[in-house]
């Protein structure tokens, strides 16, 4: 049998090695590129199923408003018309020292049933009444418009109805300390500047009594 050998040409040859060279190549290169793209690939962030609760903030407490005016003083009183004026100026200023109060002075001269009228005609705004009297004058004796007599009375009126929320009394006395440290009361105290620093007193228990009724404090933290 005659076996025919088939004759390649050199450039057969070389186009056939170039051939292999490229697919090498790019083999090689597409291998690299994958690599890369799991090593670089990001993170998927797992889900999270439910849905999310958002607090809610709490609604701002609105404000009190209080409208406070006093009574004026009986006309046969021996007490003077300018204490009535201190003891509603310092009731008004000791309410405004509270958190989330807005008091305002609705001035002197105010009946109980202005009062009553004022609190009815109002929606939100409550009506302080406020009333300067003397236990000697209350019990027909003389007046010596000493600390120890005068008192303040306060009266709370509800909006819309008029009713009654709540109603006391403050008096205050005036001290001094005695040797031995005994306290006794003053030698001074009929001296009407006493009677004026008393009822100050007085005047800030009955807006620290108020502000009790609607269960608030001083921003100092007293009552």
């Amino acid at each position: 049998m005659r076996l025919e050998v088939q004759r390649i040409s050199v450039r057969d040859l070389l186009v056939a090695g170039f051939a292999f060279v490229v697919l090498v190549l790019s083999l090689s290169t597409a291998k690299a590129q994958s690599g890369r793209r799991s090593t670089n690939s990001p993170a998927t962030a797992p889900s999270v199923s439910g849905t999310k609760t958002i607090e809610k903030k709490p609604a701002a407490k609105p404000q009190l408003m209080l409208l406070v005016g006093i009574e004026d003083r009986n006309a046969f009183s021996s007490i003077p018309y300018y204490l009535s004026d201190t003891v509603l100026d310092n009731c008004v200023r000791h309410l405004g020292e509270a958190t989330d109060v807005n008091p305002k002075s609705l001035g002197r001269g105010v009946a109980r049933s202005d009062a009553i009228a004022r609190a009815k005609a109002e929606k939100d705004l409550y009506v302080v009444w406020l009333q300067l009297g003397s236990d000697l004058e209350d019990s027909g004796k003389q007046s010596k418009k000493g600390p120890d007599e005068l008192y303040v009375r306060y009266t709370i009126f509800e909006p819309v109805t008029g009713k009654v929320k709540q109603a006391g009394r403050t008096q205050k006395q005036i001290y001094r300390v005695g040797r031995g440290g005994v306290s006794a009361p003053t030698s001074s105290k009929n001296n009407p500047l006493y009677s004026e620093y008393a009822l100050k007193q007085a005047a800030q228990e009955a807006a620290e009594r108020v502000l009790e009724a609607f269960d608030l404090v001083l921003r100092s933290g007293r009552w």
